[in-house]
């Protein structure tokens, strides 16, 4: 093992826990250690279930914050195809991410929490308590701490969905010689790019251990869910099964009167009957968003309506997947204002056709690859995405079903295509 580096990890990790011994009592006293979730770094995270002698083997998966945390969530479906009797230790770095863990109802999901504090002694509990037998690493998830304590248990660590800009790629080549033994023991790096995966290589790690898989975000399972779940959220937002839905996520302010001129064309001029939900991107442009709607737009604040909507918006965070997962069509904003739009797979995973406007700068690949294969559209105008909307689902409802089901086969091949590179 590379001395310095272990040198440099040990004089980090005694830096930690002497902050932790001075600052710790002083935060609790300010009342900032709730905020920052400090005594939950300070531990484990609790178990869900008992654990013992339930699987074979126990891998730990780490995500930063709530974006990393949602694809993580996509791997674990990978694994568990892969390793059906494997269970798993799930922690994210942030507050968000956490709670987005925590809204996971698995049976194989053993303990969720945060990540502790990256001391030498708060990894060798957290790998021992849990029995870690493997180390799952989100994007450029790297703590010295963590990943010296596997290499000194011979725990084997991969990296998913990594990436590695050229400015971090800088950083660490001028201080190589530390930590080149991290990116030298990583066992597989699946990598976002060609180009991040040479950086990798060129840090260090083995060319053998590189595997090049696109985006992780694009790599979803695309299935319509259940009926009865599907059943169920519509009729406590007051949908009738006959009713068409089309839900509109992420919208800025300034999308708001463009959304209420294409559904006016729809229900006025379209020959279509239209309910339509909106999910700010922001809570705090909800009342902006509201005006541009116009009246009559009900106000929904929990998962259930009190009275008769044919527009309703929903001021509560934490539900647009099951907002998706109920309509008939979804439009993702951010693509009529200088956004440049939202993650698209969110709706798509749900087998529903997925628009947005011009602007999906920041979305590019994922909005050409439903383009190309014929589940997504984009439009310029109101009177355009009205247009593609009636068109899609009304008078070509077996043109999209054709590419959609095109679609689903390409989307579950390449998922198990990264389950096969999996050690």
């Amino acid at each position: 093992m590379n001395h310095a580096f272990a040198f440099f990890v040990s004089f980090y990790s005694g830096v930690l826990e002497l902050c932790g011994l001075f600052l710790v009592p002083v935060l609790t006293r300010l009342k900032a250690s709730a905020n920052w979730n400090i005594f939950d770094r300070l531990s484990l995270p609790p178990s869900t279930q008992a654990m013992r002698g339930a699987f074979q083997s126990v891998a730990w998966v780490h995500a930063a914050s709530l974006g990393e945390s949602k694809l993580l969530v996509k791997f674990i479906a990978v694994l568990k195809r892969r390793y059906p009797a494997q269970g798993y230790v799930l922690t994210a770095t942030t507050r968000a991410g956490v709670d987005y863990l925590r809204t996971i109802s698995d049976d194989s999901v053993i303990a969720i929490g945060f990540l502790p504090f990256d001391t030498l002694r708060l990894m060798d509990a957290m790998t021992g308590h849990f029995s870690i037998s493997r180390l799952w690493l989100m994007e450029t998830e790297l703590w010295p701490s963590l990943i010296l304590t596997c290499m000194r248990k011979n725990i084997p660590i991969g990296m998913v969905n990594a990436r590695m800009e050229k400015k971090s790629f800088d950083s660490f080549k001028r201080v190589g010689f530390i930590f080149k033994p991290i990116f030298a023991y990583l066992d597989i790096v699946l990598a976002q790019s060609a180009a991040y995966a040479l950086r990798f290589e060129r840090l260090g790690t083995r060319r053998s251990a590189m595997r090049v898989i696109g985006n992780l975000k694009n790599a979803v399972t695309v299935a319509r869910p259940p009926h009865g779940e599907k059943a169920a959220l519509r009729e406590a937002l007051g949908i009738a099964p006959e009713d068409f839905v089309v839900t509109a996520g992420c919208v800025h302010e300034g999308e708001g009167r463009i959304l209420r001129n294409m559904l006016d064309k729809l229900n006025n001029g379209g020959g279509m009957s239209v309910r339509y939900i909106v999910v700010p991107r922001y809570l705090r442009e909800t009342p902006s968003i509201a005006g541009e709607l116009g009246a009559p737009t009900a106000i929904i604040r929990r998962m259930e309506a009190h009275g008769p909507w044919e527009t309703c918006l929903v001021d509560k965070v934490g539900v647009l997947e099951d907002l998706y997962k109920i309509c008939d069509a979804a439009f993702v904003g951010g693509t009529f204002v200088s956004v440049g739009g939202h993650n698209v797979w969110d709706a798509a995973q749900f087998g529903v056709p997925v628009f947005f406007g011009p602007d999906f700068h920041t979305q590019q690949e994922s909005c050409e690859q439903l383009i190309e294969a014929g589940v997504g559209f984009t439009a310029a105008t109101a009177e355009e995405l009205a247009g593609l909307i009636a068109t899609v689902l009304k008078s070509d409802t077996s043109g999209f079903a054709g590419a959609l089901s095109a679609f689903i086969q390409s989307a579950n091949a390449r998922r198990d295509e990264i389950g096969r590179m999996l050690p």
